[in-house]
C-alpha cells in the first residue's frame, strides 16, 4: 500500500485513519513507546484485533499475521517516529540502538538468554499448580503442615508415609467419633467386655469341639471301640461254651446280661439287702419269678454270677465301658437357635461372620454325625483346620479390650481434646489418600520447575551486560553524540544549546539523555519551544537510527508539526537525502509538506510516492484518490471523463435522477479545481504554485508563448463553473450544465492542454 520507491508520502486528513497505521506498524515492529491500539470504540463488544501484512525484502515478497500481539521478526528493524519520540532523549533517558559490530555479538547472546528464559517461563506458565486446597481444620495437624510444605524436595517415601489411609485406620475414626460421642464411658467399657467374653466363649467352645473331633481323639474312640467289639467277641464265645446245655437261648447275651444286673440291683437294693447276690440260702427265693430256689437252680445261679465275675466277661466289660468313657469325651454340639444366640451376643457386625462360625459348626457337627460309621483310621475324614474366623474373632476380641481400656481411661480423665486431635489427624491422613493422585502430580510439577529455574538461572545476563557496558561505554558514546550534532547542524538548528550527553550503563545498555548545555537546570521542555523541542528530538533520533547497519526503512509520522517553514524544508531535504540509502515512509496531513517533498524531491531527480487515506463507512484508512491540488492534471481529468462522468451517465439512465445530480455537481466541482491548476501549471508556466516556497523566475520566459484566447478560454471555464463553490441566491440559483455540455467542456480543456504544451515559445 505504502508504495516501492524511495520515499512515499501517505497524505489524509485528521481523522483519516493515518495514526492507525502507525500505532498499528508501532505494534508489529516493536517500537520503543506502543500507543494502545483500540478496536472501533463505537461498536460494542470487543472484537479480535487482527492484519495482515504483505512486504517485499530483498526482492521477495512476504507477509505477516498479527493477532493483537507480538512483533514480526522481520520487521523489528524498522524505526518509527511520531509525537511520542520527543519524550526519548529530551524528557527522558534512551537507550540508544546503534551498537558497533563488536558489541553486537554481546547483544545476541544477551538476546538468546532473554529468549531461552522466556521460553523457560512460559514452559512454566504451561504448568499451574493443580493442588487441591485443604480445608482450614485439617491444616494445623501434623499431616496438614506436611501438606502445605510440599515441595520438589518430598520424596515418595514421604508421600506413603502421610498418604496410606486403610481400613484399620477407618475403623480407629469410627471408633474416636464413639468414644466423643459416649456420655458413659464407664458403662460402655463393661458393656465391651461383656462382648468380649461372649466372644472368647465362642472361640473356646470352638476349640473344644475342634479338639474333641481332632484325628488324635477319633483314633483313640476307634482304638476303644475295636477293643470293646473284640473283648465281647470272646466273652461271648465263652458264654455259648457255659451255656450250651442250657434249657432257654441267648444266655450270657447283652440282653441276658442286662437281666441279670437289673435282678442284681433289686436283690442287693431291696429284697436281701445284706446278703450277696445271688441269695442262695435256705428258703431264699428267685428275685424274678419269686419261686423258692431248688437246689438245681441255686446252682444255676452260682454258675451264671461266677461267669459274670470271670476274666473274660470283667474284660469285656471293661473295655465297654472305656469305650463309652472315650466316646462321651465328645460333647453334643449347640443347636442352631443355641449357636445363633451365642453369634448375636458377640455384636459383631458382620453377616459374613455368622455365617463362617455356622458353616464351621455344622462341620463340626457331619464330623461327629460320621463318627459311628467310622471302623478303621483310614476311614477318618480330612481333619478340620482351626478356621480364619477364629482368629478374627481373637483380634476382634483384643480390640474390644482396649478399646475397653481407653472407656476406663476417658471415665478416669478428660482427654476429649486429645481424642479430637487424633480424629483430625486420621481424618486428614483420609482426606491426603483421597488426593494422592493430586499430590504426586503436585510433586512432579515442582521437580520440574525446579529444573526449569536451575535451567532459567543460567540465563543470566548479568556478568555478559556488565562487559557489554563497559565496552559500549567506550565506543558508543563518543560516535552517537557526533551523530547527533551533525544532524543539528543540519537542521540549522546550532543555535539551540543542547548537547546529548552518556547518564548510565545499564544491563549493557548505555542510556542518553538531553540537556542544556551550559546551563544550570536539564529541563528541555521548560526552556525550548515547541518547535525547537521537535527539532531536537528529530535529530535525536536520526543520530540514533542512521548509526545501524541495516537498511530498514524509517517511519515518520507528521515529522514537521510545530516546525517553520526553514526547519520544514530542512526535515525534508534530510529525509529525501537518507531516501537515497533506506525507504523513507512519511504519514502527512499538510498538503504543503507533501508540495515540498515534492519539489526537492524533483531537484535530486527522484519521484516520491503518493498514497492517500480517507474515513469510509466501514471505519478509517480506506484509500482513496490522490487531493486534486497534488494529483497529475492529466490523470485527474481523464479520470473524470472516463470513470465519473460514464458513472453519472448510467445513473441518469437508469433513472436516478437524483443520484446523477449529485455525481454532476462533484464533477464540477473537481474540474473547476484542475481549471484553476491548469492556470497555474499550464497557463502561467508554473512559476508560483500554492503549496510551495519557491518561486520559479527561470520560466517568466515561457510566458511568451501566451494568447488573448487561452486566457478567454480559461476564464470562461473559471467563470461558469466557479459558481458551484461559491453560495447564490435562493431566489436565482446556477443550473447545473446539461451533461454533455460538461463532457464537451472537460474535452475542450484537454485539447487546449496538449496544444498548449507543444506550443513553441
Amino acid at each position: 500500500m505504502f508504495g516501492k520507491g524511495n520515499i512515499t508520502i501517505v497524505y489524509g486528513n485528521n481523522g483519516s485513519g493515518k495514526s492507525g497505521y502507525v500505532r498499528l506498524l508501532k505494534h508489529v515492529c516493536g517500537a520503543r513507546e506502543m500507543a494502545t491500539l483500540h478496536c472501533n470504540v463505537y461498536k460494542p463488544g470487543s472484537a479480535v484485533q487482527k492484519a495482515c501484512i504483505s512486504f517485499e525484502q530483498d526482492g521477495i515478497v512476504k507477509s505477516h499475521t498479527w493477532s493483537g500481539q507480538g512483533i514480526c521478526d522481520e520487521l523489528n528493524n524498522v524505526d518509527i517516529y511520531d509525537t511520542s519520540f520527543g519524550k526519548v532523549f529530551v524528557s527522558s533517558e534512551d537507550e540508544v540502538s546503534y551498537e558497533p559490530p563488536v558489541l553486537l555479538f554481546f547483544s545476541s547472546l544477551i538476546l538468546a538468554c532473554e529468549k531461552v528464559a522466556s521460553a523457560l517461563d512460559a514452559e512454566a506458565n504451561r504448568h499451574p499448580s493443580k493442588k487441591p486446597n485443604m480445608p482450614a481444620d485439617k491444616k494445623v495437624t501434623p499431616e496438614g503442615i506436611w501438606y502445605e510444605s510440599i515441595s520438589y524436595k518430598t520424596t515418595a517415601k514421604g508421600i506413603d508415609k502421610h498418604c496410606i489411609f486403610s481400613s484399620s485406620d477407618e475403623s480407629e475414626i469410627q471408633t474416636l467419633l464413639q468414644r466423643l460421642a459416649e456420655q458413659a464411658p464407664a458403662e460402655k467399657a463393661k458393656q465391651l467386655r461383656k462382648q468380649k467374653q461372649h466372644i472368647d466363649t465362642l472361640v473356646q467352645d470352638a476349640q473344644k469341639y475342634l479338639e474333641q473331633l481332632s484325628d488324635e481323639n477319633i483314633r483313640r474312640i476307634i482304638a476303644a471301640k475295636k477293643k470293646s467289639i473284640l473283648k465281647k467277641t470272646a466273652a461271648d464265645a465263652s458264654a455259648n461254651k457255659v451255656f450250651s446245655g442250657s434249657e432257654l437261648e441267648g444266655i450270657g447275651s447283652d440282653i441276658w446280661k442286662a437281666l441279670w444286673e437289673a435282678a442284681r440291683n433289686y436283690s442287693v437294693s431291696t429284697a436281701y439287702k445284706e446278703t450277696e447276690y445271688p441269695n442262695v440260702s435256705d428258703g431264699s427265693r428267685c428275685v424274678l419269678c419269686h419261686q423258692t430256689l431248688t437246689q438245681e437252680a441255686k446252682e444255676r445261679l452260682i454258675s451264671f454270677e461266677n461267669f459274670v465275675k470271670g476274666e473274660m466277661q470283667k474284660a469285656a466289660s471293661d473295655a465297654t465301658k472305656e469305650y463309652e468313657t472315650v466316646s462321651q469325651t465328645i460333647e453334643a454340639l449347640p443347636t442352631s437357635e443355641t449357636l445363633k444366640a451365642r453369634i448375636d451376643a458377640t455384636s459383631i457386625p458382620q453377616d459374613e461372620f455368622a455365617s463362617r462360625v455356622t458353616e464351621f459348626f455344622a462341620q463340626l457337627q457331619a464330623r461327629k454325625d460320621q463318627l459311628p460309621e467310622i471302623d478303621s483310621e483310614e476311614a477318618i475324614p480330612d481333619p478340620l483346620l482351626s478356621p480364619k474366623w477364629i482368629e478374627k474373632a481373637n483380634a476382634h476380641s483384643k480390640s474390644l479390650d482396649e478399646l475397653a481400656a481407653k472407656y476406663d481411661e476417658d471415665a478416669k480423665s478428660d482427654n476429649r481434646e486429645e481424642i479430637k486431635k487424633k480424629l483430625n489427624s486420621l481424618q486428614t491422613r483420609k482426606w491426603l489418600s483421597e488426593h494422592r493422585v493430586a499430590i504426586d502430580e503436585e510433586v512432579s510439577r515442582l521437580k520440574l520447575l525446579n529444573q526449569i529455574q536451575k535451567a532459567k538461572k543460567t540465563t543470566n545476563t548479568k556478568a555478559i551486560s556488565q562487559k557489554k557496558g563497559e565496552l559500549a561505554e567506550v565506543l558508543i558514546t563518543d560516535e552517537f553524540v557526533q551523530r547527533f550534532n551533525t544532524e543539528i547542524k543540519a537542521f540549522g538548528a546550532s543555535q539551540v544549546k543542547v548537547e546529548l550527553v552518556k547518564t548510565k550503563v545499564s544491563k549493557g545498555r548505555v542510556l542518553h539523555k538531553l540537556q542544556l548545555r551550559g546551563a544550570s537546570q536539564s529541563g528541555l521542555n521548560d526552556v525550548l519551544s515547541e518547535g525547537e523541542n521537535r527539532i531536537v528530538s528529530i535529530a535525536a533520533f536520526l543520530a540514533d537510527v542512521t548509526g545501524k547497519g541495516n537498511h530498514a526503512p524509517f517511519v515518520f509520522d507528521d515529522p514537521i508539526s510545530s516546525l517553520d517553514q526553514s526547519y520544514e524544508e530542512a526535515v525534508v531535504q534530510r529525509l529525501i537525502e537518507l531516501s537515497r540509502e533506506k525507504q523513507i515512509i512519511v504519514f502527512t496531513h499538510r498538503l504543503s509538506l507533501l508540495g515540498t517533498v515534492r519539489h526537492f524531491a524533483e531537484k535530486k531527480s527522484i519521484k516520491p510516492d503518493v498514497v492517500s487515506v480517507r474515513s469510509a463507512d466501514w471505519g478509517t484508512g480506506e484509500p482513496a484518490p490522490i487531493p486534486l491540488s497534488q494529483s497529475d492534471i492529466k490523470t485527474a481529468l481523464n479520470t473524470l471523463m472516463n470513470q465519473r462522468y460514464q458513472d453519472a451517465k448510467k445513473a441518469r439512465e437508469n433513472g436516478d435522477f437524483e443520484l446523477a445530480e449529485i455525481l454532476l455537481k462533484s464533477i464540477c466541482s473537481d474540474f473547476r479545481t484542475l481549471v484553476e491548476r491548469s492556470i497555474e501549471n499550464d497557463l502561467l508556466c508554473g512559476v508560483v504554485q500554492r503549496f510551495q516556497r519557491p518561486v520559479h523566475t527561470l520560466k517568466l520566459k515561457d510566458l511568451s508563448k501566451l494568447r488573448g484566447a487561452d486566457c478567454n478560454l480559461l476564464d470562461s471555464l473559471m467563470t461558469k463553473y466557479s459558481g458551484f463553490e461559491h453560495s447564490q441566491p435562493e431566489e436565482s440559483p446556477v443550473e447545473l450544465p446539461k451533461p454533455d455540455d460538461i463532457l464537451t467542456d472537460m474535452i475542450s480543456l484537454k485539447d487546449w492542454r496538449e496544444e498548449y504544451a507543444k506550443r513553441a515559445v
